[in-house]
């Protein structure tokens, strides 16, 4: 304390009513803004077992003492987390004790109790630092004439001042405090009052301290140390007494006590939201290891489904071939049978019994005019399965690690002829029509087989909206493709996209629902029915990997469009 104190010794023996203490109002706050901070369960008893704060729980089980000294006046009965309470109670109860002692000894010696009761009282309900501090200010200086005054803290572990609060002529301390030399920094590290009436004349002066005329500073000191100080002062010469320095210590004593409980405080907010902020790193950490892991399980899914469609593709094509282009030689063969057949019925009208027994029994009138038919829909079928190879070679494309060029006509086809089986009538729904209206699109560079998956995904989505919500008067998904000469990023000639826009005639999207369509996990279907990574692998395709954009335009009722954008790097004289 300061110089004029003549003992630091406060007496701890001071009985305290340990349910009238609970009672207080700061002591509530200071309680609920702990358990909260901690996020501890628990309730108080005192000696006789008796529940003074909070409500009994039987799953509560660990007891942390809460002591005055030698003296246990009751305990804290909570979760590991609920230490920390008890030892703030034990601090705050000894801070009580110890702020008594001192008021009960100065009642006798000063006549200025009234006043730092009245202090006392304000500056113990405070948490904020900053109006715990003007408060004090704001008291000094009504009873000590001066014209500037400050109270400045001392961060820890170092030498550094902060300006905590000031009033008046007080602006030379933001540079002054700067230096590490000079009479308050002295006085601050004797950790002593002390009244300077004349700083020119004190050898401690420095070039800074020259413009004050005198200054009364005091540090507020703790068992940790000096953790701030007040300074008042005035910029002519004003002779200070000991009395002044006397009611100053008298504040800080007070001050001191509800600064370094401010700084607890502050620091346990800080510590709480470092923790909160850790815990949502770890969330969005985890968040995002699910999502890499689920997308790499969905992208071996589509790896494995395209070597094994491509492996089929390859399985099919050469026998289908083989029979292909043997068809075209049956069909010949067939036709120079049935012609060698007539000419003889021309020229052979009379046929012995069993010839016209047998004729009569395999109905060969049929068989020549159902033969060639037979045969023309085997070619016809031999070449629908080689349409279908085809597609799924061009939307079993494997390699996904550099761009090449692509029809993305043959893309969209080979996806409908995949999904051509989902588009046919069931017992929900009639036949689902498929409108295109291409445009002439050049080659363009992309990755091929990740577009086909933003094309098998979106098309998809919009049968399954179909299938559930299907129209009695027909359903319809309409694919336009065209070239757009003014893209969503710009006008430039050279900065030219391809388009292609995908709308089905269903029910259409919550505008809700439209914000979180991107988002991973986020699905709308049954349980087993999605993985809630389509869309969001969609808009990673077409913006990450391909810098397009993905748009979705919806109306209840009317349908929904979703329209895929693709920068064309270069244009290919080669149209589709």
């Amino acid at each position: 304390m300061g110089k004029i104190l003549q003992s630091d010794s406060i007496s701890t023996t001071t009985s305290i009513n340990f349910q009238k203490f609970l009672n207080q109002k700061s002591i509530i706050s200071i309680l609920e803004n702990t358990i909260s901070i901690n996020n501890a369960s628990i309730y108080i008893i005192n000696q006789e077992g008796q529940v003074v704060f909070g409500v009994y729980k039987q799953d509560l089980t660990q007891m942390y003492p809460v002591e005055n000294g030698e003296n246990t006046l009751g305990w804290v009965i909570g979760d590991n987390n609920s230490s920390q309470i008890s030892d703030l109670l034990s601090y705050l109860i000894k801070q009580e004790i110890e702020k008594k002692s001192l008021a009960q000894e100065l009642l006798d010696k000063y006549e200025e109790i009234d006043l730092i009761d009245e202090i006392s009282t304000e500056i113990t309900i405070s948490l904020d630092l900053i109006k715990l501090a003007k408060l004090v200010l704001d008291k000094v200086a009504s009873v000590i004439q001066c014209n500037y005054g400050a109270i400045i803290l001392i961060k820890p572990n170092s030498s550094e001042l902060k300006v905590l609060t000031k009033f008046g002529k007080a602006d030379f301390l933001s540079t002054y405090l700067n230096f590490t030399e000079g009479i308050i920094h002295n006085i601050i590290d004797k950790g002593e009052g002390e009244i300077v009436n004349d700083v020119c004349q004190d050898k401690r002066c420095s070039e800074n301290d020259k413009h004050i005329g005198s200054l009364i500073c005091v540090p507020f000191k703790t068992k940790q140390g000096v953790i701030a100080a007040i300074i008042i002062g005035s910029q002519a010469s004003i002779y200070y007494t000991t009395k002044e320095l006397r009611l100053l210590n008298i504040f800080t004593t007070q001050a001191a006590i509800a600064i370094e409980k401010g700084l607890l405080y502050e620091q346990s907010l800080l510590d709480a939201q470092n923790a909160q902020k850790q815990a949502q790193q770890l969330q969005k950490t985890l968040r995002k290891l699910q999502q890499t892991q689920a997308q790499l399980v969905h992208s071996e899914k589509m790896s494995s489904l395209g070597q094994m469609v491509a492996g089929i593709g390859h399985e099919i094509r050469n026998p289908i071939n083989f029979i292909k282009g043997n068809l075209g030689y049956g069909c010949n063969y067939a036709q120079d049978l049935i012609d060698l057949i007539s000419l003889y019925t021309k020229y052979y009208p009379q046929t012995v019994p069993e010839i016209e027994q047998k004729i009569e029994d395999i109905n060969l009138e049929f068989i020549i005019q159902d033969f060639p038919q037979l045969l023309s829909s085997m070619k016809f079928g031999a070449n629908r399965i080689k349409d279908i190879v085809r597609s799924l070679g061009i939307f079993s494309h494997l390699d996904k690690t550099k761009m090449k060029a692509f029809n993305i006509h043959e893309g969209i086809d080979g996806t409908l002829m995949i999904l051509r089986h989902r588009l046919q009538s069931n017992e929900n729904r009639l036949e689902i029509e498929i409108i295109k209206k291409y445009s002439e699109l050049p080659l363009i560079e992309c990755y091929a087989g990740q577009l086909n998956q933003v094309f098998m995904n979106i098309i998809s989505n919009a049968i399954d909206a179909l299938d559930e919500y299907g129209k009695p008067e027909g359903n319809i998904i309409e694919i336009r493709t065209q070239i757009l000469k003014e893209t969503s990023r710009g006008i430039e000639p050279q900065d030219r996209s391809i388009i292609v826009c995908i709308a089905d005639n269903g029910p259409g999207i919550p505008e809700d629902i439209q914000q979180k369509l991107y988002e991973p996990f986020f699905t709308t279907k049954k349980v087993g029915k999605g993985t809630g990574l389509g869309m969001a692998i969609s808009y990673e395709i077409v913006v990450e990997k391909h810098h397009g954009n993905l748009e979705c335009i919806s109306q209840i009722g009317k349908g929904t469009e979703f329209q895929i954008e693709i920068p064309i790097p270069c244009l290919q004289e080669n149209l589709s």
